[in-house]
This record gives structure tokens, sequence and C-alpha cells, in this order.
């Protein structure tokens, strides 16, 4: 078995061969804008570092990656890749071959919080991260909105410092929660509920996952003024 921590385990032909393609496709990168393709070049440097084959399907999948991510976004994709190819290099393959077009749906200014929320979760478990940047493009159509979906990316983020799986347990429950949120027909409440989640996140990390699971159930059958009402009395015994 190969070690999963070790570069891949190539043939100096094999080696040859993918040191050949990468400098073939670093020289494709002559047509993007200079930022973008010096920051694809630094990148794949680094993950090159790791797996030549993970490098090689990265600069395979910039040029259409450049049309969703700016230099920055696209050092932060390179870095999860590389991540993932410390652990398994097909994965990391998978990953850069699978590109970013399901960003598309998603506003720009959202990306640098979506990289944020991988990256930690990254840190923790690998197989979160990926899923979660695989499917935050669908829960955010299910959400269909774009602030209430930044309050709740910026929340998992948070959450994502101690806990991936819980950050992933709070995304997921998101749109279920929102439903019931939008059942009291005011913003106002859903922007309290969201506030009380951030402060739940800074002070107690997952547990706020927990928290935010347990709002329709808590919520329900409620007036809305009695809604807010709990929400404030919860949000004082928080600061108590």
């Amino acid at each position: 078995m190969t070690n999963s921590n070790q570069p891949d385990p190539l043939t100096a032909e094999q080696t040859a061969a993918d040191r050949q393609s990468l400098l073939e496709l670093t020289r494709g990168l002559a047509s993007l804008p200079l930022d973008k393709a010096a920051a694809a070049v630094e990148t794949s440097a680094t993950i090159a570092g790791v797996s030549l084959r993970a490098a090689i399907e990265f600069l395979r999948a910039v040029p259409a990656a450049t049309e969703v991510l700016d230099p920055a976004m696209q050092r932060s994709w390179g870095e999860l890749g590389r991540r993932l190819a410390m652990n398994e290099v097909d994965q990391a393959v998978a990953f850069f071959a699978r590109g970013v077009d399901h960003l598309r749906t998603l506003p720009h200014d959202m990306l640098p919080t979506v990289f944020q929320l991988c990256t930690r979760q990254m840190a923790l478990s690998t197989g979160i991260a990926t899923h979660s940047f695989e499917v935050i493009p669908q829960i955010a159509k299910s959400i269909n909105n774009s602030s209430v979906f930044q309050s709740i990316l910026e929340i998992a983020a948070e959450i994502a410092r101690r806990s991936a799986r819980h950050s992933a347990d709070f995304l997921s429950d998101a749109p279920t929660v929102n439903a019931a949120l939008l059942s009291f027909k005011t913003q106002e409440l859903t922007d309290e509920a969201l506030s009380l989640t951030a402060a739940f996140a800074a002070r107690a990390g997952g547990i706020s996952a927990d928290a935010w699971s347990a709002l329709p159930a808590a919520l329900a059958g409620l007036k809305t003024a009695d809604a807010f009402r709990l929400l404030a009395q919860t949000r004082e015994m928080i600061e108590r």
C-alpha cells in the first residue's frame, strides 16, 4: 500500500513525462492575464511538491477556473487540492478535474467566504471540506437570499475553527431552519436568529449548530412577538 503522505511513487519515465506535461501546460498559460497566470504557476509549483499528477490536473483546469476565480481564489482552490493530495492523490486529481464551474451561480463577493470555510474544514477533515465545496451552491439556491446565505456561510466558517462536522451540520440544516424563519414573514426575525447564532458560534463553537437545528421546533406555534422574545432572552442568557 502506498504511503498517502508521500509523493506519487512514479517511475523515472513517468516522472520525466509528467514534468514535460507540466512544462507544456505552464507555457499554455500565456493567454491568461498576467496576474492569473502568475497565480497559476506559483500554485502549481506548491502542488507539484506533493504530486505532479495533481499539479498537472490543476493546470489543465486553470483556464476555465479563471473565468470564475480571481488570483487569490485560485490560490485558495489550489491549496484545497494540495491538502487533499497530501492524503490521497487520486482524490486531489478528481477534485481539480471537477473544476469550479458549479460556483458560477454564487455572487462573486461570496466566494472568499466559501474558500475560508472550506480551508478551515480541510484542516480537520478533507472529506467534509470537499463535500461542502460541492454542495454549497445547492444550499445557496434553496435559501434564495444572498444576504442571508452570506451570514450563514460566515457563521459556518466560525464554527469550522473548532469543528468541521458541526459546521457541515449547520450548513445542511440551513434550508430547514430558513424555511421555519420565513414562515413568520418578517426579515427582522431571520436577522435576529442569525445574530443570535453568530453569538453562539463565537462563544461556544459547535454547540451553536445544535441550537440552530433546534430553532424550528423551538419557534413552532409561537406568535411573532413571542418568537422575538424567545430569541432575545436566549441572547441575554448567552451574554451572561
